[in-house]
């Protein structure tokens, strides 16, 4: 009997991930027609070419791990197109809902674990910029770290003892591993929750367990990573994968600042990162209000109000709050259990409130997500214009064209090969980057036929006044085409 409810519960998983995928995973859904993908073509297109043998880094560049590009590069394996990457998200999405189930299921029933789980597909929803995004791999990964460290926190057989179980510490390690050859900002959560159970096992003298935790995150670290690092280092390219990985990503971030310089900037972190702040609100009253659960408390605190720091410090990108998703789940375990041990009814009311608020306010923002990623999918114009621009080209300019400063959508859906290694939002990518600079200007020193220009080509103008000559240009939206002398 509990073998087919698990199955149902499955299936119900597999649908939400589905209708879910299907209307805001619109980069790679089927049933859109060349979407305004971003950097979900840029994924794609890297992923696309890497199973043709081309390697990232290499023979194409971006400032993101390999792993957001093997995720792809499966997709691609798997179909020859854009479906398989959907594929592959329809897994990782429906793993990451059954997960977060199993958490819900810990304190709730399980009809009112399988309403509540429609919370976190709703902030999936808003928050997921038409799919495709590093974020929602990592999800299965936190949504078992959350749901074993839960687990342990309602454990107080394990709480006597002064015990953490060194499996939990594996998954630890994975997610860091993870988040570094993806983003590695987005392991903070987990990583606040790691320094404060390794303090609380120094305190209590658990040395032997303490030195477990470690071996096993290490392990669980070298299990994900090793094997990347050794096929790049295999193909003499650990250099440029740990350039594009990490080290460019020190001089990204030194560049970057918090975009919140308005009011409705401000109010739209508040609502892309409820889950985040919903979850420290209620650390808060955790720590108030529930003494036996001061402990769980500060651990939240401290998962919430590292993601909070960074989410507000980086470029405030509403995708980057798809790693609260499991602060929901938590959020509201936390709350059932204060509204159970709460004598006051106005207590009551006021956390029931909080997290009646806050899903209005997800609800609300899902809807007006569809309505944005709606328009930007049929106003994808500049598409047409570089279609316009380039009619009139030999049929063989492919073997020789690379685009400045433009979407990567050209790539994709006209299946070119950029014939540089830089090929998209070349501008942006060197800002605050000197070393990167370098290497691009030296890249564009090749004798590319063609470079479409969007915008001024600020790092590469001297080469195009030099070595080009103008051959077409659309003022409308400030495209020119540039032909080698």
């Amino acid at each position: 009997m509990k073998h087919k409810s698990n199955l149902w519960v499955l299936l119900y998983c597999v649908a939400l991930a589905f209708t879910c995928l299907s209307v805001y995973g619109y980069t790679t859904s089927p049933f859109y027609h060349e979407p305004g993908a971003g950097d979900s073509a840029i994924f794609q297109l890297i992923g696309k070419e890497w199973v043709d043998g081309k390697l990232p880094y290499v023979a194409l560049w971006d400032l993101k791990g390999p792993l957001i590009f093997f995720m792809n590069y499966l997709g691609y394996l798997l179909t020859g197109s854009r479906l398989g990457v959907f594929i592959v998200e329809m897994v990782s999405l429906t793993i990451t809902l059954y997960l977060l189930w199993k958490l819900l299921r810990t304190g709730f029933s399980a009809k009112y674990s399988s309403l509540l789980l429609l919370f976190p597909t709703f902030s999936f929803a808003a928050n997921n910029v038409g799919g495709n995004c590093v974020e929602e791999y990592l999800l299965p990964l936190l949504a078992l770290s959350f749901y074993l460290l839960y687990q342990w926190l309602s454990d107080p057989d394990q709480q006597q003892a002064a015990n953490h179980p060194p499996k939990c510490a594996f998954v630890y390690g994975l997610v860091l591993a993870f988040s570094l050859l993806t983003r590695l900002t987005n392991a903070l959560g987990i990583c606040a929750a790691v320094a404060v159970i390794a303090f609380w096992l120094m305190i209590k003298g658990r040395f032997k367990n303490l030195f477990s935790n470690l071996l096993y995150f290490i392990v669980g670290f070298a299990v994900l990573f090793i094997p990347f690092a050794s096929y790049f280092a295999f193909h003499h390219a650990f250099d440029e994968m740990w350039y594009g990985t990490f080290l460019y990503n020190l001089d990204y971030a030194a560049a970057s600042s918090s975009e919140l310089h308005s009011l409705p900037a401000i109010l739209k972190a508040l609502i892309h990162f409820a889950d985040t702040w919903l979850l420290l609100f209620v650390s808060v009253l955790v720590l108030i209000a529930n003494p036996r659960r001061r402990f769980a408390g500060l651990i939240w605190l401290f998962v919430s109000l590292f993601s909070i720091v960074w989410l507000l410090r980086g470029n405030g990108y509403p995708h980057y709050g798809l790693i609260s998703l499991p602060c929901i789940c938590i959020a509201f375990l936390e709350v059932k259990l204060m509204v159970e041990n709460a004598s006051s009814r106005a207590f009551r009311g006021f956390v029931i409130s909080l997290s009646a608020l806050y899903g209005l306010v997800t609800m609300v923002y899902c809807a007006r997500s569809y309505l944005v990623f709606m328009s930007l999918y049929d106003e994808n114009t500049e598409l047409a214009h570089y279609r316009t621009l380039l009619g009139d080209l030999p049929a063989d300019y492919r073997r020789s064209f690379i685009a400045y400063n433009c979407n990567p959508d050209l790539y994709l859906y006209e299946n070119i090969v950029p014939c540089y290694r830089f090929f998209v939002f070349q501008d942006f990518e060197c800002h605050g980057s000197n070393s990167l600079k370098a290497k691009m200007r030296e890249e564009f020193s090749g004798n590319a036929k063609w470079i479409l220009v969007k915008g001024h080509a600020r790092e590469i103008a001297p080469i195009l006044e030099t070595r080009y000559t103008v051959f077409k240009n659309d003022a409308s939206c400030d495209l020119r085409l540039y032909k080698l002398k």
